[in-house]
């Protein structure tokens, strides 16, 4: 085949969404040097002409690995079919009934639109107030870097009559009892200490001090070391502390205020507050993800690690140089982008396994479904009996007086789908990024933990390294949200994997368009294993 032909029949079939015959592929496998050659026929020349055909040649050899890698089943459950009346997906700004039961019209045409036959008619849709849905059409995005969204693999959630989701929900209500309880204090709660026995019961070993700390990150304070210290921001400092939400203070709690949240109007009121403290409780994690931004919290570690001036990995390819230094590629522009970059890839991902696949309920719609239940609902579906038998079910209701769930923000959960968590898939690719550019070994000068009321901070002697504090970082961000009552704790186990799968593919991308001949990557996961980019 002639290079000309070749190339033509490249940029049509690519245009088309088809990958070329088997027979074009073998000069994908070329040296960049060698490809240049085979296709300099094919391009006009100019003097920028080899940067011009490697440059064509980095994009056309990356298209056609993510075109031949391997797609990963995509598993789901089949809560959607078995469960009546969509009681067990999400539904949330949806027309509902007075039992909360969702209209079945305007769930059909949500999942018919999520479907992504055709065109994705999200604008057919049936809402039930003026909050809408957000973003669904992203997770028919594509982006030219990484793997794309329908290429990344997550586990099916756990099924509604699963001893794994009763063991989420009871977690959920034990989080939304305990969120004003001191970190500093778990150990000796009484309430904690009932929440551990409740669970372990259940079937999910827990002690007081894991019911917030991330398994395998837990030495020293619960909350990282990046979100209890001031952020240099140029010439400005951020504040390390946020609006301290007044304790006990729940919402959704009645059954008015419930159905008029499913049905997506806003709410009558807001959070009160009583002045600013460091994160020093569930309730401050949930605060603090109410209102960051996706990338915030990869930018504040990456400027506080420059600002402490923490060394960089060995693998860094100017730690050897006798007269060069990083700064566009391996500087601080470099991991700034790229901490802030991989949490969009992160967010599509995630986005794309909400809606397309998986569509499972936040922990409010189920509080909701109980309490229906409880009511007289003409159709009816409850989790498995470990949930209902629990501590947590029984404290709930004692203190509500219903099978509600206490959330900590008035408008309850956003309006998509809750697995995975997209907080957690971006904390994950976020700190996946910092911990492959940065020493993991080094220790944090200084470390430091919040007094119980959160109101100074006091030094500590406990050493915490830069991997350790990322990864528990990672799992504030994402099990802030759960804190607050609108996630699972699957939720967030799933969202850090995607993440970190997201932010991986992105580096090994990423490796061959840099120039540094001998610079790679290597990145401890979040389940132990050594990874080599």
């Amino acid at each position: 085949m002639h290079r000309r032909d070749w190339l033509r029949r490249v940029v049509t079939a690519g245009a088309a969404g088809v990958v070329p015959g088997s027979e074009v592929v073998p000069a994908l496998t070329m040296s960049m040097g060698d490809h240049a050659a085979w296709l300099r026929e094919a391009l006009p020349t100019s003097p920028g002409e080899p940067r011009r055909l490697r440059a064509y040649g980095l994009r056309v050899k990356a298209a056609f690995a993510a075109a031949s890698a391997a797609v990963p089943a995509r598993a789901s459950t089949t809560d959607e079919t078995d469960v009546p009346a969509h009681l067990a997906m999400f539904s949330k700004g949806l027309p509902h009934d007075a039992f909360g039961i969702v209209d079945p019209a305007a769930y059909a045409a949500l999942a018919r639109a999520a479907s992504g036959a055709g065109e994705a008619r999200f604008e057919d849709v049936p809402l039930g107030g003026r909050r809408r849905l957000v973003s669904p059409q992203a997770a028919f995005a594509y982006a030219l870097e990484g793997l794309d969204a329908a290429m990344l693999g997550a586990p099916a959630p756990p099924s509604f009559a699963s001893a794994t989701f009763a063991q989420d929900a009871i977690e959920a209500y034990w989080l939304a009892l305990t969120r004003d309880v001191p970190f500093a204090m778990q150990a000796v709660d009484p309430l904690v200490a009932r929440a551990a026995q409740d669970l372990t019961r259940a079937g999910r070993p827990t002690s007081p001090a894991s019911l917030a700390a991330m398994p395998g990150a837990a030495r020293g304070p619960v909350v990282s070391q990046f979100l209890l210290r001031a952020v240099p921001m140029g010439a400005q400092v951020l504040s390390a502390r946020v609006p301290a939400q007044a304790a006990g203070e729940s919402f959704l709690t009645t059954w008015d205020e419930w159905l008029a949240s499913q049905n997506g109007d806003l709410p009558s009121r807001d959070v009160s507050t009583t002045g600013r403290r460091y994160i020093c409780c569930g309730r401050d994690l949930a605060t603090w993800t109410r209102t960051d931004y996706p990338g915030q919290a990869g930018l504040q570690a990456a400027l506080l690690l420059e600002s402490l001036r923490a060394p960089v990995t060995p693998d860094h390819p100017y730690v050897r140089s006798r007269n060069q230094a990083g700064y566009v590629t391996f500087g601080l522009p470099f991991i700034v982008d790229l901490a802030s970059r991989v949490a969009m890839h992160a967010l599509r991902a995630a986005w794309f396994h909400k809606w397309v696949l998986h569509r499972r309920l936040r922990p409010e719609e189920l509080g909701g479904r109980m309490e229906a239940a409880a009511s007289g609902a003409p159709v009816a579906a409850w989790p498995d009996a470990r949930f209902l038998q629990s501590a947590a079910c029984g404290e709930a209701r004692r203190r509500t007086g219903g099978f509600l769930l206490p959330v900590a923000w008035p408008e309850g959960a956003p309006i998509h789908p809750a697995y995975p968590a997209a907080h957690a898939a971006t904390a994950g690719a976020m700190v996946t990024v910092l911990k492959a550019y940065y020493a993991s070994d080094w220790e944090l000068p200084d470390p430091v933990e919040p007094t119980p009321d959160g109101q100074e901070l006091v030094a500590i002697d406990t050493p915490l390294t830069v991997g350790g504090e990322l990864d528990k970082l990672a799992w504030n961000v994402a099990m802030g949200r759960a804190w607050a009552g609108v996630q699972w704790r699957a939720d967030a186990d799933a969202g850090l994997r995607l993440g970190e799968t997201v932010a991986i593919g992105v580096l090994r991308e990423l490796r061959e368009l840099l120039p540094e001949p001998d610079a790679r990557f290597a990145i401890r996961t979040f389940d132990g294993a050594d990874v080599i980019v």
